[in-house]
């Protein structure tokens, strides 16, 4: 009886240790202001006109486009010194689909995407954003000689989808902001499949964009009802660190495929190849510049010489040139411009000038795998570049 009786006790001491620690990490817990995790739903709608340079489709597209596009984006709180450094951005998933013209030529396009988000000019009740996204477009109808003859702007049911805008952000109340601004989308599958004049699209957006904490309802219901989570975070000021300048050497080499114009009425795909070695002068938090020398290959042409001068030699299908660069840091990411010309080649087949825009991502502190457009003629597709490659540091 007595060794039943000091079980119990032990077990009614437990349970009020037990409940005290509870207690106390819940006051501890409901002292931080950034408790949870704070999203939004947006709801954006789209309308413009098409910036389109070719003939086929200029009747076809002089109606403009509409577009809806639904997202979930994650607020930065500052937790983190690049979160900091880029002004609490916030990031997250989107879905995409619009009425771009006739869906009988051009189908009916939906994608979906990563996005970028970069407050500026913060004010308590209204600030901007340039937001950037990138991912994949689809359910387009693609170019066909017999069937779809018109359509010189779209030759994939798949394209790249790119978006950039620029966007007001007014505060309605704790959870709704009212969004309106400008934006530019882009459909190119970069020379993949020809014709692929692109589809670009410019006008405005409107849109509303509703905040909410994940365990709102959570600790409202089973932990403290009399506490309100909130809804936004509260941004942490913490001193960004100094420059950790550094010196980068990057030696990368990636693959590609393209086809020729539709007017030399070849149907075949042709591997091109590019190496390339950079140095990169890390110039501040967000920023490092650089220069570099580009070697490149492009099978197709084999093909444009043979026929212009009758025979075609291997170093006929290769390029080389230098470029100037700069990398924008965004924590494992990283956005890459990189201007450039080609004095070394066998005519002026290929345009003396080029650039390459690419999205890299760093793997652990020497690696990195990168996806790329390299053009011609300012911005004009040349070939998508999927590679990767290493980083050597000095100090």
């Amino acid at each position: 009886m007595k060794n039943r009786f000091l079980i119990l006790l032990f077990i009614l001491i437990g349970w009020k240790l037990s409940a005290q620690d509870t207690t106390d990490l819940w006051l501890k817990a409901k002292r931080n202001p950034n408790l949870g995790r704070h999203k939004y739903l947006e709801l954006k709608l789209h309308t413009g006109v098409h910036l389109y340079e070719g003939d086929e489709l200029t009747n076809i597209l002089d109606h403009g486009y509409n577009a809806l596009e639904l997202r979930m984006g994650w607020m930065s709180t500052g937790k983190q010194e690049w979160q900091r450094v880029f002004n609490y951005p916030s990031y997250g998933l989107g879905f995409y689909t619009g009425d771009i013209g006739n869906a009988t030529i051009l189908g009916k396009p939906s994608g979906v995407y990563g996005f970028f988000f970069v407050p500026v000019h913060r004010r308590p009740k209204n600030h901007y954003e340039i937001g950037l996204s990138l991912g994949l477009t689809y359910d387009l109808n693609p170019y066909n000689p017999q069937t779809n003859p018109l359509n010189d702007a779209i030759s994939s049911k798949f394209d790249l989808y790119f978006n950039l805008s620029f966007a007001g952000v007014r505060r309605l109340s704790q959870a709704l902001d009212l969004l309106y601004g400008i934006d530019l989308t882009h459909f190119s599958n970069g020379r993949t499949h020809m014709p692929n004049l692109g589809l670009n699209m410019a006008g405005p957006h409107i849109g509303i964009r509703y905040h909410y904490n994940t365990i709102k309802s959570i600790v409202k219901q089973q932990i403290d009802s009399s506490f309100t989570v909130p809804v936004r975070p509260t941004f942490i000021t913490t001193p960004v660190g100094p420059v950790k300048h550094s010196h980068e050497l990057d030696l990368y080499a990636a693959i590609g495929f393209v086809q020729l114009s539709k007017d030399e009425n070849v149907d075949a795909t042709y591997c091109t190849a590019s190496l390339v070695l950079d140095y990169f002068y890390r110039l501040s938090h967000t920023s490092s510049i650089g220069i570099g020398v580009d070697g490149f290959y492009d099978g197709s042409l084999g093909y444009l010489y043979a026929k212009k001068y009758g025979n075609v030699k291997a170093t006929d299908k290769m390029l080389m040139g230098f470029h100037l660069a700069y990398m924008l840091h965004i924590q494992k990411f990283a956005l890459v411009a990189e201007p450039g010309v080609n004095p070394v080649r066998r005519d002026n087949e290929k345009s003396l000038f080029f650039a390459r825009l690419a999205l890299r991502y760093h793997i652990a502190k020497y690696g990195f795998v990168q996806i790329g457009l390299k053009t011609v003629d300012g911005f004009v597709a040349d070939w998508v570049e999927w590679g990767g490659g290493g980083r050597l540091f000095v100090k």
